[in-house]
């Protein structure tokens, strides 16, 4: 199979960006008198878009809390996302050689629309064709339908493409649409969630991917 495009998570794939959603959660909730969490536990409640996070991060109580406190969260956030985000090691150079390469590059993240554009473009810019997240924080994974567009946008089809992610959201997304998943090791669930969810492959550093879709 000769492929054309590639799509990647953002979050956990690649950037490291756990830090920082720590902190503006936390923010949000300490406004509220709410209990914070350390970073490993909010490391277990991202992936599934900005409400679930925070509704997690209540213990899933309180839901009349829920709309102001990720409204406080989403403002923390815009103002401190790139402070102590980072892409994970070699992705800057595994994205340039496939954007050399001529494939067709995009990124669908349950993280809010406008938050990773912004990320996308200040560590990739000028590499991905489309950069499509959640609007209003509603996610978009693990429905296959954000990925069907991206692909009609790209001009290509499903068995043409490989979604790259380090999360089951986004391996079931994948077999939602027909593509390959490849998960990531080095992302914020670890290879066993990734083999129990089925991933075609699982890599353990950025630059096997370029092995991959060169198969």
């Amino acid at each position: 199979m000769t492929y054309k495009a590639v799509i990647f998570d953002l979050d956990g794939t690649l950037v490291n960006s756990l830090e920082d959603l720590a902190d503006a959660t936390n923010y949000a909730l300490k406004s509220f008198g709410q209990q914070v969490h350390s970073t490993e536990a909010v490391k277990l409640m991202v992936g599934e878009g900005t409400r679930t996070l925070i509704s997690r991060a209540l213990n899933n109580k309180n839901p009349e809390l829920v709309e102001p406190v990720l409204v406080k969260m989403r403002e923390k956030y815009d103002q401190i996302c790139l402070n102590k985000s980072r892409p994970y090691n070699g992705l800057q150079e595994v994205v340039a050689e496939l954007a050399k390469r001529n494939f067709k590059l995009a990124v669908l993240t349950n993280k809010d629309e406008k938050m990773a554009q912004k990320i996308v473009s200040h560590f990739f810019d000028g590499f991905f064709q489309i950069v499509k997240g959640t609007i209003d924080a509603v996610a978009v994974k693990p429905e296959p339908t954000a990925v069907l567009q991206v692909l009609e946008k790209l001009g290509v089809r499903p068995e043409e493409a490989i979604f790259v992610g380090d999360s089951k959201i986004d391996v079931q997304t994948a077999k939602a649409a027909g593509i390959k998943s490849v998960g990531v090791s080095w992302g914020f669930r670890g290879r066993s969630e990734l083999i129990e969810a089925g991933a075609d492959a699982v890599i353990e550093e950025a630059r096997h991917l370029l092995k991959l879709v060169s198969i």
